[in-house]
């Protein structure tokens, strides 16, 4: 097994030193305003390391509101330096370690107005806000986030009073008291800190110790239940960082919850990026894993016209090569429904569907122009459906008729047949022809008829969608007929926004075809 490298392990919390620093201000815009007190403490294993303080002397007065709230007066200042003769001196001192502020966004912004002024550059260093932090690891414990209320809550040996030191100690007590708080979860990395969510303190994040020896490679990978029932699959071109990425900062309750059925995880490497979608699909068809929105249930309603051209449409879920057309097929008995309808409504589908496009566009004007809008909305999207439905058929059939197709991937060969992945090989540059010979003799893909079951549609469209995003990476080596993918009608005169379509679907009749729209399997023949 490969040894984890450090750069893996990322950097021990031991081995940080931590500059925690705070300033007073004139104001709070560094557009307007000006520093008057910079304080700083270095600390390493829970030690100081180094002080650093001084006051600063503004080229603008001290406003009276600014001298009740911090003591820090005109007065005060005159003897003090000018933040140009501060800085050099501040710089040496937090070169090399991680900046910790309450609010952090304010003495960054500050610090780097300063330094942009005088010619320095922008402050490299990286930024850890407690405030932040103690958002995400006691929300709900304090009624805010204000540092005099979590050194109270956390009960701290110093207490904030708008002085930067004295205010530099407290935060130093805060960051602590969060690091020994996060530590029984798992956080004992810099990494790991900064990347601390709440979805970590549920009890899961021990489970990323799950990731531990899986490969940095391309494949599929699956969740598994305490029953090693599969809960979710997925693919990724690094198995590692993308399984490690699920504890890392998901707020959704789907997330929290697979993590907490998880047992164990296991992944398959592949060579290509389209064997590893191939290969999740046929997953979530098969295994029907509950996490994934596509393995919910089997599609199995299809919309049938029957004896192509007759006129009787209907709802079934046994296709036949009968010589009906069937549009589908669907997870729900409703979207079948649904189509039924507009081709009812429009007509029947024959060869050529332009007319009844034509008709369904004819209606919708014609209601938008009587205001009837939402009326209209229907109709737009009932026939966006049927579109999209008979684009899917026309990936799936221009696959199909093409026969086989070779192409070549890298250093890898892949036989596409009946619009699926039938088989792949390396490539042997030197016998293309044997290396044809050798997919041809180890293919293996379902028959195709006049209609496609859902397993077959899902696939062809995950291969249509890749040959399209990586055309200028595949290699075309031998094609049985020819591949000729026409832009179907009518897709682009109902488009539906894309924000209209991601809303939740309604269940009520007149938002059916909305529901539809989310259907990743629709075809027909």
């Amino acid at each position: 097994m490969r040894q984890t490298s450090l750069d893996e392990l990322g950097t021990p919390l031991t081995d940080v030193t931590f500059c925690v620093v705070d300033l007073e201000t004139t104001g709070g815009s560094p557009a307007t305003s000006e520093i008057t007190e910079i304080g700083a403490l270095k600390v390493r294993r829970g030690e100081a390391a180094g002080t650093f303080h001084s006051l600063v002397k503004p080229d603008q007065p001290v406003p009276a509101f600014i001298r009740l709230l911090t003591g820090i007066s005109d007065e005060l200042l005159l003897e003090a330096p000018e933040i140009g003769a501060v800085l050099p001196s501040f710089l040496e001192f937090a070169r090399d370690t991680v900046l910790v502020a309450h609010n952090a966004r304010f003495d960054v912004s500050f610090l780097n107005a300063a330094l942009a002024q005088r010619g320095y550059e922008r402050l490299t260093n990286k930024v850890l806000d407690t405030a932040a932090l103690a958002r995400k690891i006691i929300a709900g414990e304090v009624p805010n986030n204000r540092l005099a209320t979590l050194a109270g809550y956390l009960r701290c040996a110093h207490q904030p009073c708008h002085r930067a030191f004295q205010d530099v100690l407290a935060t130093t007590d805060v960051l602590h008291h969060l690091i020994e708080r996060v530590a029984g979860y798992g956080v004992t990395t810099l990494e790991d800190l900064t990347a601390m969510s709440s979805t970590r303190m549920d009890g899961t994040f021990h489970k990323i110790s799950l990731a531990e020896g899986l490969p940095d490679a391309c494949g599929v990978y699956r969740f598994l239940g305490a029953s090693g029932n599969t809960l979710y699959v997925g693919k990724a071109t690094n198995i590692k960082a993308r399984v490690r990425s699920y504890f890392y900062g998901d707020p959704r309750r789907k997330i929290r919850d697979l993590l907490r059925e998880t047992q164990r995880v296991e992944v398959e490497v592949h060579e290509t990026t389209l064997e590893a979608e191939v290969s999740e699909i046929r997953a979530i068809q098969r295994e029907l894993p509950p996490y994934n929105r596509a393995g919910k249930r089997n599609a199995a309603w299809y919309a049938k016209i029957s004896e192509k051209g007759s006129g009787k449409v209907s709802t079934t879920r046994t296709p036949k090569d009968d010589g009906s057309v069937y549009i589908g097929p669907f997870a729900a008995v409703k979207v079948a429904r649904t189509l039924v309808d507009v081709l009812r409504d429009a007509g029947a589908l024959v060869d050529d569907p332009e007319p009844v496009f034509g008709a369904l566009e004819q209606r919708m004007h014609r209601l938008a122009r009587a205001g009837r809008f939402e009326e209209a909305a229907e109709v737009r999207d009932r026939a966006g459906l049927l579109a999209r439905s008979l684009a899917r058929a026309a990936e799936a059939r221009a696959l199909v008729d093409a026969g086989d197709i070779v192409i070549g991937v890298g250093a890898r060969a892949l036989l596409i047949r009946n619009a699926q992945l039938a088989a792949a090989t390396d490539l042997d540059v030197g016998d293309v022809h044997g290396t044809c010979t050798r997919l041809t003799n180890i293919a293996t893909a379902s028959a195709v008829g006049t209609f496609f079951s859902a397993a077959v549609l899902a696939e062809a469209r995950v291969i249509t969608s890749w040959l399209v995003r990586h055309a200028q990476e595949v290699r075309l080596i031998s094609v049985e007929d020819s591949w000729v993918l026409r832009r179907p009608p009518a897709t682009d005169r109902f488009a539906v926004r894309a924000e209209e379509r991601s809303q939740k679907e309604d269940d009520t009749l007149t938002r059916r075809s909305r529901a539809a729209a989310a259907e990743p399997e629709s075809i027909a023949s």
